[in-house]
Formats: C-alpha cells, structure tokens, sequence
C-alpha cells in the first residue's frame, strides 16, 4: 500500500485527472510490488466494473436533464419560486434556495444547478442591492441540494459501487435537501433583516397560478421518478429512461423550445459527461480489486476500532476523513476510494446502508464548497467574476449549516429513512 499511496499523492500533486490517478497508481502498484500477472485481468475489471444495468441510469438522467435545461427552463422555476417567497424580506435570497431545490431535481449536477441559477439570479440580486459576494455563496451552497433530489447520479455511483438499493437511496436524499433548504431559508431571512434588503410585491393568486402553470411540467420530472419507483411500476434505470423520454416530449410539445441542434448539443453533452464517469468506475473497480488483495476494508475497521470502539466517536473520524477528502477529490472520486472501507464500517456498527450511502454522499458534497477544489466555488465564481476565495469567506457561516445538516443526518438515521420506509421503496 505504500507504493500505490505514494504513486497516488504524487500524480494527484501534479494535477493529473482522478481517473487517471488511480489508473496509474494501481499500474505502479502492480509493478512495483512485483504482482504483474494481474496486468492481463486490468481490462476485464475494468469493463466488468461498467457492465451493470443499473448504471444505464446515469446517461439517461443526464440526457434528461440535458433536453429540459433549453427554453427558459430554469426562469419558469425561478419565476414560481420567486411567487411564492419574494413578498417577504430578502426574498430573492428566498428565491435563489428554493430555485436551486426545484431545479435539482431536474439537472441532478450541483455544478449544473451553481451556473445555471447563478446565471440568472446573481444580477437581479446585485440590482436589488445585495452583496455579490453573499449572493454567489449562497446559490454555491443551495446547488449541494441537487445531488440529493432526484434524480442523483453521485445516490447512483454509491448505489452500484456498495451493491445498496438505488431506489431507496434516491427517496432517501430528499428529507436532507428539504432540511438543508429550511435552514438555509432561515439565515437567508435572518441577514436579509439584519442588512434592509428589500422585499418583493406581493403577487396574487392568480399570478402564483400562472407561474405554477408554467413550471409545472418541469417539476413534475422528480415526482414521476418517486412515485413510478414507489409504485414498482419501474426500477431507478428504467425511470431514468421515461424522464429522458418525458424531457423530450416536454421540451418539444409543451415548451416547443426543442430543436435538431439543440438535440445534438443534449445527445454531444450526455456522451462527454457520461464517457467521464463511466471510465471513472472502470477505474474504481481496479482500485477495488487493489483493495482487497490488501484487505483494505478489514484494515480500515480494525484501525478505527483500534481507536475507540464508540459508534459516535467512530461516526464522528469517518466523517472527518470525507470532508478531508472532499476538499481535494471531486465526489464519484471519494466513493471510488471509500465505499469498500466503509461498507464494512458500516457492518461493523450495524448502520443501515441506505442511512450510511445519504450520510457519505453529503458528507462528501459539502467539499463542493470547500477550497482547494470546491467545484461549486469555481463554477460561481466563473459565473460571477468574483474571486473564489471572498465568495467562499461569505459562504461560511452557510457550510457551516450544511455541516449541521451532516451531524444530524449522522446522529439521527430516521432523517434519512423515514421516506423510504413510508413510501416502502423497493429495490
């Protein structure tokens, strides 16, 4: 292990991919330990880690996701958002949490959810005399709601890496989301009093309808995957194929905004960001494959155990070891190197999977908003013009509250299980 540890800092030192990292960290790892007879067996790991039905899922909800971001998708869900919380003190701040809750669960991204609410509500809350830096912080820190509504691809990497129910761990993230969007709301408020910033006119009802109407058809992409996959009409990979098809029949006959180049440029995006994650679990599966020829998971529990055999203490260094992580590797990049160690943690304190796969993919999230990489940070401040490191400074006060949100998903499972366990979602 000292040798891929050491092949690993050094390639990721020098800025190499994640994927390529570990591709060379387990060549040097073969070689330089001596065991290059399993040279021959890389390309079958690798493909043998792509060949699951379940991770048909990912290009289809990206595809989705793809065709519904055309025609003014994200003004309809910021304009019905915007009617229902701008009449109160900084609404728009109201606004931009609520924008990025609805809008994740169309886009899954939350560097997708950053850009494009960004786009659009920065400026009109820099014309309404809100500070650019909070603003930005602000929607940085929303977007990490995006990976928890569904559809979620990084919910559908842990699922196929850790063998736990896809469908359960989809239902499961949206209790957090709407958690983090509370407590968001509440600061956003408390600032927006505390510094005057001025609220919107009251819309009437037939306004809030008309916007309704509007951004309905978006928002009824999440509610079909929960409820076909809470009705066993389908599995998380077949709703990932009706949302495209939904997309695509709402894009075209509702919003009449589809066109053939914009369908090339969903179908040309779809195959980019699918083709990175696809070769990522490639990958991961030869570090898996690592992993246990080191008996790295068995290791990771006797260390921690080693140290105190507490579940809460132990709960407590897993989470510190993630956000460590977060800070320098992109999400899918942590659960490569995690998932193996902490499914036997896991065991070992007897958590329930579906519980410890929320708790480790918003855990890992929150490194969206943590520098040196912070990917949400980078994709805000690109978006704004700001500096990266005076957005980040605003956005404390709010990474601290997602970190409360961590603690409690950690400290109470029923958080995250209390959907799944009503809505009885099956495998």
């Amino acid at each position: 292990m000292i040798w891929l540890g050491s092949v690993f800092l050094f390639t990721l030192v020098i800025g190499m991919p994640v994927a390529f990292v570990l591709g060379i960290s387990a060549l040097g790892y073969f070689y330089f330990t001596g065991q290059t007879q399993f040279l021959i067996v890389l390309p079958q790991r690798m493909l043998a880690g792509m060949d699951m039905f379940v991770l048909l899922a990912i290009p289809l909800f990206v595809l989705a996701g793809s065709i519904m971001d055309v025609g003014g998708l994200t003004r309809r869900l910021i304009g019905f958002a915007n009617s229902i919380v701008g009449r109160f003190r900084g609404g728009l701040s109201l606004t931009a949490v609520w924008g990025c809750f609805l809008f994740g669960g169309v886009s899954g991204s939350a560097a997708a959810d950053a850009a494009a609410i960004g786009t659009v509500m920065v400026p009109d809350m820099k014309r309404q005399g809100y500070d650019v830096d909070y603003s930005a912080g602000l929607i940085a820190v929303s977007s990490l709601m995006a990976p928890l509504v569904p559809p979620s691809i990084a919910m559908i990497i842990y699922g196929a890496l850790s063998g736990t129910s896809i469908s359960q761990l989809l239902i499961a993230g949206l209790a957090p989301g709407f958690l983090l969007a509370i407590l968001l709301s509440i600061y956003a408020v408390w600032v927006a009093h505390r510094r005057g910033y001025p609220k919107a006119a009251k819309q009437s009802l037939g306004e809030i309808a008309q916007g309704f109407w509007k951004a309905i058809p978006v928002m009824l992409l999440p509610i079909i995957i929960v409820v076909g996959i809470r009705g066993g009409i389908f599995t998380a990979t077949e709703a990932a194929a009706v949302a495209a098809i939904y997309a695509l029949f709402i894009a075209t006959f509702v919003y009449r905004a589809m066109s053939w180049r914009f369908l090339k440029e969903a179908f040309i995006s779809t195959a980019i960001i699918t083709s990175a994650i696809y070769f990522l679990v490639a990958v991961a599966n030869v570090a898996g494959f690592i992993f246990a020829i080191e008996q790295l998971p068995q290791k990771a529990v006797a260390l921690l155990t080693g140290i105190s055999d507490n579940k809460y203490v132990i709960l407590l260094m897993v989470n510190l070891i993630l956000l460590f992580l977060g800070m320098f590797l992109d999400t899918i990049g942590v659960l490569i190197l995690t998932v193996p160690a902490l499914m036997a943690i896991g065991s070992m304190l007897g958590l329930d999977p579906v519980h410890l796969g929320v708790m480790v993919v918003f855990n890992v999230l929150v490194g969206f908003v943590t520098p040196p990489v912070g990917l949400c940070l980078f994709v805000i401040a690109g978006v704004t013009g700001r500096p990266m490191e005076k957005i980040a400074y605003r956005a404390l006060p709010m990474i601290g509250i997602a970190l409360i949100v961590l603690a409690l998903i950690t400290v109470f499972p029923q958080i995250s299980l209390f959907l799944p366990r009503v809505l009885g979602a099956g495998a």
